[in-house]
């Protein structure tokens, strides 16, 4: 019985010190956590210039999927296609600076990102 007790109070003790933890954070009235810090969007210093530069050209074009892909396997770079018409497609989640990822509407390149 004196185990058990024990046993008892040890978990109410942890229980405590979680429920206790938990309310420590910062939260507004309704109960929502309230963000740390504010989220800004970071800057890619692994792409060059010359990458960027490439990039906002080619989504400036109106290129075809076609047309970019063999626009941007000419100049030395790999391609995949990350959206079709709005829809996310499937891809691996590697990071390769060499590669951009293609968003298309109505079979048109309107948007690319390195990596």
């Amino acid at each position: 019985m004196k185990k058990i007790l024990l046993r008892l109070s040890a978990l109410l003790f942890v229980a405590t010190v979680g429920l206790v933890g938990c309310s420590t954070g910062d939260t507004s009235e309704s109960g929502e956590v309230a963000p740390s810090e504010s989220i800004t969007e970071t800057e890619n210093t692994d792409v060059s210039a010359q990458q960027l530069e490439f990039q906002q050209e080619l989504i400036a074009s109106g290129m075809t999927l076609e047309d970019a892909g063999a626009l941007i396997e000419a100049t030395g770079y790999t391609w995949r296609v990350g959206s079709i018409d709005g829809q996310e497609q499937v891809v691996t989640m590697d990071y390769r600076m060499d590669r951009l990822t293609l968003s298309t509407q109505d079979n048109i390149v309107i948007d690319a990102t390195w990596g």
